[in-house]
């Protein structure tokens, strides 16, 4: 098949999950079809992006911008309110989008183009070819989530305002889309919900296992990782959540405790933390997997959050004990005491986090059985495999959905 992935960010060097779970499927799906990809410039790095996509075989293209992404603007916010659209969907349209996505068109013959993110919505066009729409989260949970966590009366109508504008966005456009692949099947369950007309199926995140390998042999008992972009929210709510309400009470207990916070543009509130003692704020590192290698206990105490955290899956790769709350293992569907430990309340993460420290033989068990999980389960080489059959359903059963 010839495939268009449309997508709002150029998902090389892959530094957040969006960007891992398309470069990897990238690669799979290139294995087998014509892949192009057109893109949205938004790093300064995205250039580069293109030409190591390039040297994969992908058609990939850039639609340049500058600045790379811009602040929002009023214009930009009229914009969204005049069409009813959330801000940040509004936020990443652009017309020479538009004029690259319709010139590929012309120029090609595509049998199924491929929107991943609800933001490359608004860029689906009446083509006679079927559509794919991939949502890598449900974005209405995570606002109505944000609402749920902040006290600030603005901030609370702020986020209240934008779940309902992405719920109404969600059941508007969702059915417009021949098929949407989600991330699980908790997400499936709300997504049809939401849109009870949209045909939803389940692609799963993975990992690579062939990258992500089990080293034992620099692991420091008293130290604890969590690895993420830390200008995504979610990431740093989780953050501060635990270095306020659940890193004091490891201290109190394992004075030697070290908690690294691994991962791209921290913000000044996470940077602060790094003054606290034990606690060091690495920024921008060039492979996470050595801070994953040296961590006792891989730390996950997310609480905002949709789809599934692909730094679980990297993390049980590497054979390490993960501690998580119910939202970061949301949807992966691990076995709690088994395969991963879940705690929501502060003073049960601490102690399970404590008793691990102290018992290698159980972080080892742990990190076992879920290496055997995720080998099963969430191997990016199957997953790719169930991406490609949805696809030929969607070539095979089109036209499925009329234009709306």
């Amino acid at each position: 098949m010839n495939i268009l992935f449309l997508s709002i960010t150029v998902p090389f060097p892959p530094n957040d999950g969006g960007r891992i779970r398309i470069l990897n499927l990238l690669k799979q799906i290139a294995s087998k079809n014509r892949i192009s990809l057109l893109a949205l410039e938004t790093a300064p790095t995205d250039n580069e992006g293109i030409a190591y996509l390039r040297d994969l075989g992908i058609d990939a293209h850039l639609v340049q911008r500058s600045p790379n992404l811009p602040p929002l603007r009023p214009n930009t916010v009229l914009r969204a309110l005049l069409n009813r659209q959330p801000i940040t969907v509004a936020r990443y349209y652009f017309p020479a989008f538009k004029q690259e996505l319709h010139a590929l068109l012309t120029q090609n013959t595509f049998d199924l183009i491929d929107h991943e993110y609800l933001h490359t919505a608004p860029y689906r066009v009446k083509a006679n070819l079927p559509t794919l729409l991939t949502a890598h989260n449900v974005d209405s949970h995570i606002w109505h989530r944000l609402c749920q966590q902040t006290n600030n009366p603005a901030r609370k109508f702020l986020f209240w305002t934008q779940k309902c504008l992405f719920e109404r966005y969600e059941h508007r456009t969702l059915p417009k889309f021949d098929a949407i692949a989600c991330t699980s099947e908790t997400d499936r369950a709300v997504l049809q919900s939401i849109a009870p007309s949209a045909a939803i199926e389940v692609i799963p995140n993975g990992v690579d296992l062939e990258l992500y390998q089990p080293n034992h042999t620099c692991e420091d008992e008293a130290t604890l990782v969590f690895t993420g972009s830390m200008d995504w929210y979610p990431n740093e709510d989780a953050v501060i959540y635990f270095a306020d309400e659940i890193f004091p009470m490891i201290k109190a207990r394992r004075p030697d405790a070290k908690f690294y916070i691994v991962g791209q543009h921290p913000t000044n509130r996470v940077q602060k933390l790094g003054e606290r003692p034990g606690i060091i704020v690495t920024g921008r590192v060039e492979d996470t997997k050595p801070y994953i290698a040296r961590a006792s206990v891989y730390v996950v105490p997310l609480r905002i959050g949709s789809g599934t955290r692909l730094k679980i899956l990297e993390a049980l790769a590497m054979e390490k004990a993960v501690v998580s709350t119910t939202v970061g293992e949301e949807g992966l569907n691990l076995t709690g005491g088994e395969e991963i430990i879940i705690a929501d309340e502060p003073a049960r993460f601490a102690d399970a986090v404590v008793q691990l420290i102290g018992d290698k033989q159980m972080c080892r068990q742990l990190g076992e059985n879920g290496w055997k999980r995720v080998e099963a389960d969430y191997d990016w080489r199957r997953i790719g495999e169930k991406l490609h059959r949805l696809y030929e359903s969607i070539v095979k059963q089109w036209p499925a959905v009329s234009d709306q």
